[in-house]
């Protein structure tokens, strides 16, 4: 199809149509709902005459001016000569943007007629009031008309465009330019149906409400209502046979165009290809018809070639095989190397140094993430235990913190690293130098909590540590301790394992726009008083449920029930918490005891 036929073809049915249902309408329905000075009709009639004539010239020469911009952009793409391999990167995007250009041209001709209505009905209005005088009832005719005739205007010159340049898409130029799904604009047949039917309702609709409104205000100009009502009934036939037939026909090409797809591929033709021609639903089936099609051909020839040469196959497989797992030792022997790095770098910030003759520190670390370098074991995770010894206000603080870096292996432990280095050096500047020792215990805590959390957030959020972090005075056994959205912790005192509530915790370190640290928890220790101190791993069991299926088992009663029956002895503990159940993730402890033997 040539520009020249394809105008003509436009230009015949939109034209046709314009001209045999709207136009029709518009004059009749001008016709009855006005009443007139013979001479106010003769310059009214002219008017109409001049600006339909007027517009629909321009309207035809803007379609041969936009014919004739589509061809020639079309007539710029290049030939593939073997698919578009051959084609360089800049001339397959200007190829898929043409196509994506053919695509959108009924939408174009669609709102260029609503906008040719607007443009004859709003002028043909202000001239005659210009001209003669303001005549309300030609307002409100000039209103109805355009509600009238737009919609059924715009869903025609869209279908029949579309209907008539889908043999375009078969231009050579187009056969091997593939598009995404993304890039063709979408205009569904729920959508299509819908404003077919509501341009379909709203002429009779609309003509019959004014023609009752005339009856009523006797602006009506003919004395029999019931011939308007039939003439309208009979011109309202074209509108419905033409819309129905141009919206049947569309769905018609698409059913017909994947169904041609479908026999083919039932003939065993797996290269066939379905191309999309519209911007509704089959288009994108299109897509999915050439995944699968494209699938179904790719088995089909795996099987003829595993058919054709089985044992070399399996020979080569084989080799892949020993490959893959010698690349994958080589691999493995490179991550381990890592992580052993990760583990040399770590290992040095997990510090307990105690100096007490009141409390008795132990630790506790067992990373879920276990590795072999040199046939030694080792671990590697996000949790990690400090406990010092520092003076403040010339008084004596056991400092202690359990944290727990959100992430698996590598990204924990990177998390622990960054916290242990970043906190090892503010003890050490504690412990070293005279104006931070002046500090009160909660003036040190919240100090330092607020230079983690700057630290944590130059990572925008994605190295997150959660934490408890205290001060036990040694002369007076006052806890002072933070807590960011770790696990509670644990008193045992008298027999009995409780939380302790912290009256305020705070968000986890690296939080983005997360307050600053203004208070400190407070609470004062008793002779005998055991604190546990640990991460989420003490908790989180994987056990089978009575059903006998497997779940996660979390609930911080459970915890606080093997305290009790293991009297806070942190070994029993541990065997307790294996014994009820797989450990899933990280699991760190620090015990701390109060006078004591």
């Amino acid at each position: 199809m040539n520009r020249k036929s394809l105008f003509w073809d436009l230009t015949l049915k939109l034209e046709a149509f314009t001209h045999t249902v709207p136009v029709p309408f518009a004059v009749y329905y001008a016709i009855i709902t006005q009443k007139m000075e013979p001479n106010h009709w003769k310059i009214f009639i002219a008017l109409c005459l001049v600006f339909a004539t007027g517009i629909g010239l321009l309207g035809t020469f803007i379609r041969h001016l936009l014919l004739k911009y589509l061809f020639a952009k079309i007539e710029r793409m290049k030939l593939p000569n073997t698919g578009t391999s051959s084609l360089s990167k800049e001339e397959l995007a200007y190829a898929k943007s043409v196509k994506i250009l053919l695509f959108r041209y009924p939408l174009v001709e669609a709102i260029i007629i609503v906008i040719r209505w607007l443009s004859g009905v709003i002028p043909i209005s202000l001239l005659f009031f210009y001209l003669v005088e303001y005549t309300p009832s030609v307002t409100r005719s000039a209103i109805f008309t355009f509600v009238m005739i737009a919609p059924i205007s715009f869903v025609t010159y869209y279908f029949i465009t579309e209907n008539s340049i889908r043999n375009l898409f078969d231009l050579p130029q187009f056969q091997n330019i593939e598009l995404q799904e993304k890039d063709i604009p979408k205009f569904n047949y729920f959508t299509r149906i819908l404003v077919a039917f509501f341009s379909l309702a709203a002429l009779p609709f609309v003509i019959f409400s004014y023609i009752l409104y005339s009856l009523a205000s006797g602006e009506i100009a003919v004395a029999d209502p019931m011939i308007p009502i039939v003439t309208v009934s009979f011109i309202f036939i074209v509108p419905l046979v033409v819309c129905s037939y141009v919206v049947a026909k569309s769905v018609n090409e698409g059913l017909n165009e994947t169904s041609r797809s479908l026999g083919e591929l039932a003939k065993g033709n797996f290269n066939v290809i379905v191309n999309p021609r519209s911007s509704d639903d089959f288009a994108k089936q299109a897509f999915y018809l050439n995944s699968v099609i494209g699938t179904l051909k790719n088995m089909y020839q795996e099987i003829r070639d595993l058919n054709e040469g089985l044992e070399e196959k399996v020979t080569l497989r084989t080799d892949e095989l020993n490959q893959s797992l010698l690349d994958l030792s080589k691999l493995k022997v490179q991550q381990d190397g890592d992580y052993f790095l990760i583990y040399q770098l770590l290992n040095p910030f997990a510090i307990k140094d105690i100096s007490s003759k009141y409390f008795q520190v132990d630790h506790f670390l067992r990373q879920k993430k276990s590795f072999e370098y040199k046939n030694r074991k080792y671990e590697i995770g996000g949790d990690i235990n400090i406990s010092h010894t520092i003076h403040l206000n010339e008084q004596k603080y056991l400092l202690f913190v359990n944290a727990d870096a959100m992430g698996k292996s590598m990204q924990g432990a990177g998390g622990a690293l960054v916290f242990g280095s970043v906190f090892q050096s503010i003890v050490q500047r504690t412990k070293t130098d005279t104006r931070f020792q002046t500090l009160s215990p909660d003036e040190w805590l919240k100090s330092t909590f607020q230079e983690l959390q700057l630290i944590f957030e130059t990572f925008d959020g994605t190295m997150l540590v959660s934490l408890s972090l205290g001060l036990i005075a040694e002369a007076t056994g006052k806890l002072f301790f933070l807590n960011a959205e770790h696990p509670m912790i644990v008193l045992f005192r008298n027999g009995k394992a409780n939380y302790l509530f912290p009256t305020i915790t705070y968000r986890k370190l690296g939080t983005l726009g997360a307050n600053s640290a203004k208070e400190v928890n407070e609470f004062q220790l008793q002779p005998k008083d055991v604190l546990l101190i640990g991460s989420d791993g003490k908790d989180d069991l994987l056990s089978k449920n009575p059903e006998g299926e497997w779940e996660v088992l979390s609930e911080d009663e459970n915890f606080l029930e093997i305290v009790e029956s293991t009297g806070a002895n942190l070994e029993d503990m541990i065997r307790e918490i294996d014994s009820t159940g797989q450990v899933i993730d990280d699991i760190s402890i620090i015990r701390i005891s109060y006078k004591t033997e």
